[in-house]
């Protein structure tokens, strides 16, 4: 085995610093205090801090953390010559992550040192093996602190003491139990009680979403996260947590009777879903409404949805129906799916196979590129500026610690100024980059030709569609399509629509040697009609 490569240091006295600490909840050293100690180690070894990395509330565990991946990645291009740290765990507490991240430092000439662990830095053999029982000793901390860590919310959970699963119509509180919260607990009553009487899924999470309601990750209801909740037995008084079950464990917030309905209706609607119709009829692909998220009510503004219909001779339609007409505050009638989506899907293959509109687009493109590099470099100038204004006043700031004051203030003022330097740092060094990439016209038409496909394959299909078509608004009588990178706005009547898309695959059909109708490809001229008229039992 060949000898060890010499470490070489990178000369210079610039430092980066990088703190951590585990949780929110640690008794630890925080990331202000790891700061303020890593800027007296500095000062008092005469090195200049050009970066710091912080990941609060991160486990030395996890190799993931983003300013510790950022800080290995850059050290190649900083070339520092020391890396503070305020203890050896503060790197990692994975013994094998730690030889790794210092393999890296050690092969970009970075020095590690620590504030807080004295660790001789001109004995390199003593250094290593210090080191290496500060890393077993984290290391056994972490196997120590899982297993109490474990014990604990064993314990919690057989007490049925809150264990930090946050649910809505509950507050908890460490070390005690779970407790009703008057402020959501009607919206989980209102959810059992909408469901059970028939109201759609969907429904429910509008009208919650309207009135401002949130889930309790702050987000907004969807069907998924409503269906959670309807499944979700504590509301009936269970405690569970891992294998520990305790019947009464849980304040009640709705009955037995009624949550078995949502449960059995859940049920129904699971079995009564696509599968159902698919054996039903086995005839019809089902396939998904694709236009969903890009159609607007041309009349009240409301977003469109998927629906569908049988009508009295068994035969299935489907729909796109304005959310405020099931609501009653708006007139727009349900539209054929199959319609809408034929007319779009002939926009869409006409967009991948007319070269001229997309030179149009690619030209657009090109000098809205041109305009943000054709710019003197006042954008940069500006970055630059900011940044000299936000050393200015850091150095300000320093100057004032050095004379004594300092203090929650200054210390909280100085994190946010890093901060800020920090970002225009990264602005600056983009814009720069920009600002060399020589984009030309034939680069942006390539990427532009990269979209000519099958616009009937599903995945062609949704990134044409996402990529220029910007919003689709729906009328009695027409659609009309906004695009992303033209001022193009393509009214497009139902029956004109209709009429030409027929005559052009019936003539496309003759071409091809398909004289009879029933050769034509499936899908290409579905009548959207029963026996040449509307379907007068469902249609709207």
């Amino acid at each position: 085995m060949g000898a060890a490569t010499r470490f070489v240091q990178n000369p210079g006295n610039n430092a980066i610093c990088y703190y951590r600490y585990s949780s929110d909840a640690q008794r630890d050293v925080s990331i202000v205090q790891q700061q303020d100690a890593a800027h007296e180690y500095a000062m008092a070894h005469g090195y200049h801090i050009i970066k710091e990395y912080d990941d609060p509330a991160y486990s030395g565990t996890r190799d993931d953390r983003p300013a510790f991946q950022l800080m290995l990645y850059e050290v190649e291009k900083l070339r520092p010559a020391y890396l503070i740290l305020w203890k050896t765990d503060r790197l990692s507490r994975d013994r094998i992550d730690a030889v790794i991240a210092k393999k890296r430092l050690r092969e970009c000439g970075v020095k590690i040192v620590y504030v807080a662990e004295s660790i001789p830095e001109d004995d390199e053999a003593t250094q290593i093996l210090l080191e290496s029982m500060y890393e077993a000793m984290a290391a056994s901390f972490i196997v120590s602190h899982r297993k109490n860590v474990v014990r604990g919310l064993t314990y919690n959970a057989e007490n049925a003491l809150y264990n930090g699963i946050r649910m809505l119509g509950y507050v908890g509180k460490p070390g005690q139990k779970y407790e009703i919260d008057d402020s959501t607990a009607p919206a989980v009553r209102r959810i059992f009680q909408e469901y059970t009487e028939g109201v759609p899924m969907q429904r429910i999470c509008d009208s919650l979403n309207e009135s401002g309601l949130k889930t309790v990750n702050g987000k907004i209801f969807t069907v998924n996260s409503l269906r959670n909740i309807l499944l979700n037995r504590a509301y009936i008084g269970e405690y569970k947590y891992g294998s520990v079950l305790i019947k009464d464990g849980m304040p009640r917030l709705i009955s037995d009777e009624t949550f078995h309905a949502a449960r059995a209706r859940l049920e129904a609607n699971r079995r009564g879903g696509k599968g159902a119709v698919k054996k039903l009829h086995p005839e019809i692909a089902i396939e998904d409404y694709w236009l969903t998220g890009k159609t607007y009510c041309g009349l009240c503004g409301g977003t469109l949805q998927g629906m569908s219909g049988t009508s009295k001779a068994g035969k299935l339609y489907y729909y796109y129906s304005c959310k405020n007409n099931r609501k009653h505050i708006c007139t727009l009638k349900s539209q054929r799916k199959e319609l809408m989506e034929k007319i779009v899907l002939y926009v869409l293959d006409d967009l991948t196979h007319d070269p001229t509109l997309r030179l149009l687009i690619a030209e657009k493109c090109y000098a809205y590129h041109q305009s943000q590099n054709n710019d003197s470099g006042a954008y940069e100038a500006s970055i630059k500026a900011q940044l000299k204004d936000v050393e200015g006043k850091l150095a300000n700031l320093l100057k004032a610690i050095e004379a004594g004051i300092f203090n929650d203030t200054t210390a909280e003022r100085m994190k946010v100024l890093e901060s800020q330097k920090s970002m225009l740092s990264d602005a600056l060094l983009a814009e720069q980059n920009r600002r060399k990439y020589d984009l030309k016209l034939s680069d942006i038409v390539k990427f532009l030709d990269g979209f000519i496909g099958d616009a009937n394959d599903p995945d062609t299909r949704r990134r044409l569609l996402e990529f220029f078509v910007d919003k689709i608004y729906v009328y009695p009588d027409k659609l009309v399509l906004t695009f992303h990178y033209t001022d193009d706005r393509r009214e497009l009547p139902f029956a004109e629509m209709e009429r030409l898309i027929d005559s052009r695959q019936r003539i496309l059909s003759i071409l091809n040697g398909q004289n009879d109708p029933a050769n034509v490809p499936a899908g290409m001229i579905d009548s959207l009609t029963e026996n040449g008229e509307e379907n007068p039992d469902f249609f709207p």
